[in-house]
């Protein structure tokens, strides 16, 4: 009777399959696991960079090479998104460089805002009342005085003469009521002088330039010294404002008497 061989198998072993059907049997080689996918570093640093313009684009002082930094690390960003690896680097790059945008941008708008100079406007500059200014028990608005003419700061002259005026609590005014010198009154204007250009001084130090100003004359016009005379004297002076917006200079220095007087207060001699 004839033998019956068993079938021989393609992988050589009698009766048994192929040993590549069988990973990891009769030294075959394990399937490779995959390598996790690792975030593109080209993305690190766009975010890095984004973070660096928005914050320089919202420092007033270095504003435009922010927006430079910025614009490159949104390029960066974008860059990123086409090479291999992670894509949130790239995405975060551009979600912040957008937020951060409208920061800066509101930021600005506030600092332009801020920082602007006050609009211009057709009313004269005011000049402030200096607290040396005499304390009386009133007067007349200017409304009530008969003959008077207001004239503005800039046009009064040496030798004009003021009734006394109720300007109550007002801390700015720009113009005077001026009358005939031979009508009742009480101020007159005994000298006008310019000071110092340049930078505004300040209140304080100015209403001191002022009054220095003023006293210096004071005798010249009424005849005796301010120490041995009845009669008293205040100063306008420019504010800050008309300082800037006019190039206002001057000064008035005003004579006062307690009484009424008709006739000019030059060469008063008391």
């Amino acid at each position: 009777m004839p033998s019956v061989e068993p079938a021989i198998g393609a992988g050589g072993t009698r009766g048994y399959p192929p040993a590549a059907g069988y990973p990891g049997l009769y030294g075959s080689t394990p399937a490779a696991t995959p390598e996790p996918a690792r975030s593109s570093p080209l993305g690190i640093v766009a975010v890095i960079v984004v973070v660096v313009g928005v914050v320089c684009a919202c420092v007033p002082v270095i504003a435009i090479a922010g927006w430079a930094i910025l614009a490159i690390g949104l390029v960066l960003s974008t860059v990123s998104l086409f090479l291999r690896g992670r894509k949130w680097p790239g995405i975060t790059g551009l979600a912040v460089g957008a937020v951060g945008s409208l920061l800066a941008i509101a930021v600005s708008l506030i600092t332009l805002v801020a920082t602007s100079p006050p609009a211009a406007t057709d009313d004269p500059p005011p000049l402030a009342v200096p607290t040396e200014q005499p304390e009386t028990d009133g007067g007349a608005g200017p409304g009530d005085i008969e003959g008077a003419e207001m004239v503005p700061f800039a046009e009064l002259e040496v030798g004009d003469c003021l009734p006394f005026v109720d300007d109550g609590d007002a801390e700015q005014i720009y113009e005077l009521p001026v009358v005939p010198c031979d009508s009742p009154h009480t101020d007159e204007v005994f000298f006008i002088f310019e000071v110092e250009d340049g930078a505004f001084p300040g209140d304080d130090a100015l209403g001191e330039t002022a009054w220095d100003g003023c006293l210096a004359q004071f005798d010249d016009y009424v005849g005796i010294p301010y120490d041995d005379s009845t009669i008293d004297f205040y100063t306008y002076q420019p504010t800050k404002g008309s300082w800037a917006r006019a190039d206002d200079r001057t000064v008035q220095c005003i004579l006062f008497s307690y009484d009424d007087v008709t006739g000019t207060l030059r060469n008063a001699g008391y």
